[in-house]
Order: structure tokens, then sequence, then C-alpha cells
């Protein structure tokens, strides 16, 4: 299965984020899936403890922050309603705010970035790959 905007032929970096924690707050990870055109990366990170919030989030700047090429529109699918609300549905913001004001400058920085709502463990390939990979990072933060 292809990434949804491959299949629609745009040229936009698309980016599969999602976050994990054992516990909310407990071990946290991240994970994070780039693609451009034949380009692919996968990020894992390990977070310590943390909420299930900030580690979504924090996959967001991670993804973000990888990004060299800030002129082409980006597009994050997540299936976290909290990271679209507050970072693009006008939720305002209780919590993190320091982390979410982060994630707004680099935002700024990009030509577009557009968010996408992905629905969790529904069989979309590269959003469950973050899954796993966030799943990875939150199993190294508990050991």
């Amino acid at each position: 299965m292809k990434p949804m905007d491959e299949e629609r032929g745009e040229d936009v970096i698309t980016v599969y984020t999602d976050g994990a924690s054992s516990g909310n707050p407990g071990p946290a990870g991240l994970g994070v899936v780039l693609l451009y055109r034949a380009h692919r990366k996968e990020i894992s990170r390990a977070l310590g403890v943390a909420t299930n919030n900030v580690a979504e989030l924090t996959a967001v700047k991670v993804a973000l922050e990888t990004i060299r090429n800030r002129k082409l529109p980006v597009r994050i699918h997540t299936d976290s309603t909290y990271v679209i609300g507050v970072l693009g549905g006008g939720w305002k913001a209780k919590e993190n705010l320091d982390l979410i004001a982060e994630i707004r400058s680099l935002i700024a920085d990009f030509a577009s970035v557009e968010f996408v709502k992905v629905p969790a463990h529904a069989g979309v390939t590269e959003n469950e790959r973050a899954d796993e990979l966030a799943r990875l990072g939150a199993a190294q933060s508990a050991a």
C-alpha cells in the first residue's frame, strides 16, 4: 500500500508520527516515518517517563527538526486527535505549552505544514510502522 500522498502524485514531504506511553505517564517513545520521493527515514526514540500526549507532540517536533528542505510542503499524518487539535485545530492547550510553542515556531519556518488525521490501528501501513517505532522507543525507556 502506497502512502496517501504518493498516490496523489504530489511533491510533498509525507510524515507519519506516533507517540507511545506505557502507564501515561510512564516509559515513553516516539516513532516517525518520513517519505519524499524515493527517500525514506525512520526514527525511533526513547523519551524516558512522559505522557502519551508529550510523546505524540515530541514525535512531530523531531520530524520537523529532521526535515532540511523547508520550502517543500509537509503533510503530517497522525492518529492523535490531541496533536491535530493543539497544533492545527484551534484548541487552547492547558498543558505542554513550552513544547507546543517550540513546535509552532518550527512550523513557521516551513512553506506549508498540514496535519491529516488517520485512524489508529486501521491498516494504514506507514502509520502502523510509526506506531511500531514508538512502542520500540517506549520499550527502550522501560529497560
